[in-house]
C-alpha cells in the first residue's frame, strides 16, 4: 500500500483509489490532481523502475484492464514478418497488438502526457468506447512510459531533437504531424480491413465523410515521401505495402494497360479514367492519366534505396517496366509526354505538360538506373535512351519543346490544339533546373524569374503560378478552381529546388511558416485550393477536405530531407547535407539514420549513435562556411577534405570537421 501511494505521489496521481481485494488495483479519479488520460488499472500491483511503471498482473485468471479517458490509441503490431500501425479513435473501434500500443491526448496541445505500454509477451485488446479506451491486456506484465502528447519519436520510442534557434516549434509540428495524420491515417488492419485492396490502403484524409478513398495517383507520392523520410521499420513497411498496391492496381487494369488508377474506393471501385468538362464547356482533360504511372518508379527507387532490398526490386522490375510502357504509349516519336493533368485537380490540361515532361525524364532516368543496377543492360539502354529523348525534348524551344525563347521562361502546357498557355508556372520552371536538365542560359533565366516572382510563390508554401487570377474558364473545370493556389505538392519541389541551389534561407522560412499556420488547428491542416486570394475571398486560409495528408507528409520530407539534410542514398548508409541557417545540434535516434550532428562556428561534428560502423556521405557545402576546404579529424587519423567527403564511422564514433581559412 505504502509503496503504491509513493509511487502515486511521485508521478503526480491523485492517491483517492482503493484497494478492493486481489482483483482490484490503482484507481485514478479525474481531478486537477490526476495524471490526465490514465483513470485506472486494474488487477495489477505496480512498480516502478526509473521513470516508467511496471504493471504486473496478480490473478492469472483474469486479464489487466487499463482504462484511459479523452484519448486516442495506436496499436504496433507485428505479423507475417512486418510491421503494422493499428489506429483507433472512433467510438467502437477496436484493435489487438502483441507489441506495444500508444495512447494520447486528443488534444495535440494538451499538458497531459501521452503513454506507451511495452507487451512483455502475451497481447492487447483495446476498444474505444464514449466513455474512453479500454486496454485487456493477456500479458504478465506490461511497461507503462510516459511521454509528451504527442511524442518525439516513432512508433517504436526512438526520438528526434532539434536544438537550434526555432528547433522547438519544427520539433513540435513533426511529433505533431507524425502522431495527429500520419499514423492515424494507415487504415490497412482497421477500417480497410474488410475492403477487397486493404494492403497499403492509407486515406488521404481522416475527415472519411469528405472522401473515404486512397490515392495512387498524385496522394501516395507525398504519403510515401513523408514516410521514407520517418523511416522507422513501420514507416518503410507502410511505404513497401502501399508501392505494391500501386502494382496490383496497375496489373488489375480491366483494359490490361497497365494504368494507376486516380483512386480506389473502400468498395473496391477503381477510377481509371476520370474525364472532367472546364467552366465553359468548351474544353475537357483527363485527370492523372499517368501520373502514378510516373510517380510509381521514383517511389520503387527511394524504397530500395531506404533497405537496399534488391530481390524486391527484381521481384518488381517487371511490374516497373508495365507503368513505363503505359508512359511510353502516350508519348510521340519525338519524346513528348502527352500527359493531360498531371498534379493539378481541376485545370484543363488537355495536352502536354512541362512538369510531366520532367517527372518522366526523370523516372526512366532512375529505372535505368535500376534496371542497370540488376544486370538488366538492355534494358537499361533502352530506358536511357528514353529519358535522354524526353529531357532533350523538354528544353527545346517552342514550337517542338517546352522553352518560350522570347519569354526566356517554360511554359505550363500546350494544348492539342497547339495553342500554348502560360501563367509562370512554378514547377514547369524549377523542375527542368532540379533535375538537371536545363541549359546555362535557362538555368540562369529561371532564376532570375523565380526571385521576381517570389512574393507570388511563396505568399505560403507554395503557390501554383504567380498569375492565378490570368487563368480563364476555359481552363478551370467545372468543379471550381481547385488547386490554383498553395499546396505541399509543389512546396515539397519547391524546396527541392532550393535545396539544391545551395544556401538559402527560404527552407527554414518555409517549415516556420507552415508549423505557425498548423499550430491554430491543433496541428490539422486542409487542404488549400486557394488561401482567400483570388477566387475565394472569404477570411479562410484553405478550402478543401479537413485533416488533409498532405502538407504534414511534405512539411515532415522537407524538413528531414531538406532542411536538416538527412537521406538514405543508394550508395552509402546516410547522407548528411544540412541547410541549417543558424548554429545548432540534430539527433536522430530512429535506426535509419542513428546519429548526432552540431554546427558550430569552429566546425561541424557528426557521431555514429549506432552499434555497428556506418558510411555517411557528407555534404558541408550549404552551411555557409567560408572556407572550401576542411581539417577531417577521427579515431582513424585526421586529413584535408573539401566541403563533399565519405567517411565511414566506427560504432559511437565521433569526428570533426574543421574549415581551413
Amino acid at each position: 500500500m505504502k509503496t503504491l501511494i509513493a509511487i502515486l505521489l511521485l508521478l503526480g496521481l491523485s492517491t483517492n483509489w482503493s484497494a478492493l481485494g486481489g482483483g482490484a488495483g490503482l484507481n485514478v479519479p479525474q481531478t486537477s490532481q490526476g495524471d490526465g488520460i490514465l483513470k485506472s488499472i486494474q488487477n495489477a500491483s505496480v512498480t516502478q523502475s526509473g521513470e516508467d511503471l511496471v504493471v504486473t498482473r496478480k490473478d492469472a485468471r483474469t486479464p489487466i484492464e487499463l482504462v484511459f479517458i479523452r484519448c486516442q490509441g495506436l496499436g504496433v503490431q507485428y505479423q507475417d514478418n512486418q510491421w503494422w500501425v493499428l489506429p483507433v479513435s472512433a467510438s467502437g473501434a477496436q484493435v489487438d497488438a502483441n507489441k506495444a500500443l500508444w495512447v494520447l491526448p486528443v488534444d495535440a496541445t494538451s499538458k497531459d502526457r501521452s503513454w506507451y505500454i511495452a507487451l512483455h509477451g502475451g497481447n492487447l485488446h483495446a476498444k474505444m468506447t464514449e466513455a474512453g479506451l479500454t486496454l485487456t491486456l493477456d500479458a504478465e506484465s506490461v511497461t507503462l512510459s510516459r511521454a509528451m502528447a504527442r511524442p518525439h519519436s516513432d512508433a517504436f520510442g526512438h526520438r528526434f531533437s532539434l536544438e537550434m534557434p526555432g528547433g522547438a516549434e519544427l520539433e513540435e509540428a513533426l511529433a505533431a504531424f507524425y502522431w495527429g495524420t500520419m499514423l492515424p491515417s494507415v487504415v490497412e488492419k482497421t477500417m480497410a480491413a474488410n475492403f477487397p485492396y486493404s494492403s497499403g490502403y492509407v486515406l488521404s484524409t481522416l475527415n472519411v465523410n469528405s472522401y473515404a478513398g486512397s490515392y495512387p495517383a498524385v496522394d501516395h507520392e507525398f504519403q510515401i515521401k513523408g514516410r521514407l523520410a520517418m523511416g522507422s521499420e513501420a514507416d518503410l513497411d507502410i511505404v513497401k505495402r502501399m508501392i505494391e498496391l500501386q502494382f496490383k492496381l496497375i496489373n488489375n487494369d480491366p483494359e490490361r494497360l497497365f494504368r494507376a488508377p486516380t483512386s480506389v474506393q473502400p468498395n473496391g471501385t477503381r477510377e481509371y479514367h476520370v474525364r472532367r468538362n472546364s467552366q465553359d464547356n468548351r474544353q475537357n482533360a483527363a485527370m492523372f492519366p499517368l501520373t502514378g504511372d510516373i510517380e510509381v518508379i521514383e517511389e520503387a527507387w527511394g524504397y530500395y534505396e531506404a533497405r537496399k532490398d534488391a530481390t524486391w526490386l527484381r521481384s518488381n522490375i517487371e511490374n516497373l517496366e508495365h507503368a513505363a510502357g503505359w508512359v511510353l504509349a502516350n508519348t510521340d516519336q519525338y519524346g513528348r509526354v502527352w500527359s493531360d493533368v498531371y498534379y493539378e485537380d481541376q485545370v484543363m490540361k488537355d495536352g502536354r505538360e512541362t512538369q510531366a515532361q520532367a517527372f518522366a525524364a526523370h523516372a526512366f532516368k532512375l529505372l535505368a538506373g535500376m534496371e542497370s543496377l540488376l544486370g538488366r543492360r538492355d534494358e537499361a539502354a533502352g530506358f536511357n535512351a528514353n529519358a535522354k529523348l524526353m529531357a532533350d525534348v523538354l528544353i527545346a524551344s517552342l514550337p517542338m519543346g517546352y522553352w518560350n525563347s522570347k519569354n526566356q521562361r517554360f511554359i505550363d502546357w500546350v494544348d492539342r490544339n497547339g495553342q500554348v498557355h502560360d501563367h509562370i508556372h512554378l514547377l514547369a520552371n524549377q523542375l527542368p533546373v532540379t533535375f538537371g536538365y536545363a541549359t546555362a542560359d535557362q538555368v540562369a533565366a529561371v532564376r532570375r524569374l523565380i526571385d521576381a516572382n517570389v512574393a507570388e510563390f511563396e505568399r505560403f508554401p507554395s503557390f501554383l503560378a504567380a498569375k492565378i487570377a490570368d487563368y480563364d474558364e476555359s481552363e478551370i473545370g467545372d468543379g471550381g478552381p481547385y488547386d490554383l493556389c498553395a499546396a505541399g505538392r509543389y512546396w515539397y519541389w519547391d524546396a527541392a529546388f532550393y535545396a539544391s541551389q545551395g544556401p538559402s534561407g527560404i527552407l527554414l522560412d518555409q517549415l516556420q511558416t507552415v508549423a505557425a499556420e498548423a499550430a491554430k488547428d491543433n496541428y490539422f491542416m486542409g487542404e488549400r485550393y486557394d488561401m482567400d486570394h483570388v477566387y475565394y475571398i472569404d477570411g479562410k486560409n484553405a478550402h478543401g477536405a479537413e485533416k488533409y495528408y498532405e502538407y504534414p507528409n511534405v512539411f515532415t520530407a522537407i524538413l528531414i530531407e531538406k532542411f536538416l539534410g538527412l537521406s538514405v542514398p543508394a550508395d552509402a548508409d546516410v547522407s548528411v547535407a544540412p541547410h541549417l541557417k543558424s548554429y545548432g545540434s540534430v539527433e536522430f535516434q530512429l535506426p535509419e539514420y542513428a546519429l548526432r550532428y552540431s554546427f558550430s562556428k569552429d566546425g561541424f561534428v557528426l557521431k555514429n549513435l549506432s552499434d555497428k560502423p556506418r558510411r555517411y556521405k557528407v555534404d558541408l557545402s550549404a552551411l555557409g562556411f567560408a572556407a572550401m576546404r576542411y581539417r577531417l579529424r577521427s579515431r582513424s587519423g585526421d586529413g584535408i577534405v573539401d566541403a563533399r567527403s565519405t567517411p565511414t564511422l566506427l560504432a559511437q564514433e565521433e569526428v570533426r570537421w574543421t574549415p581551413v581559412q
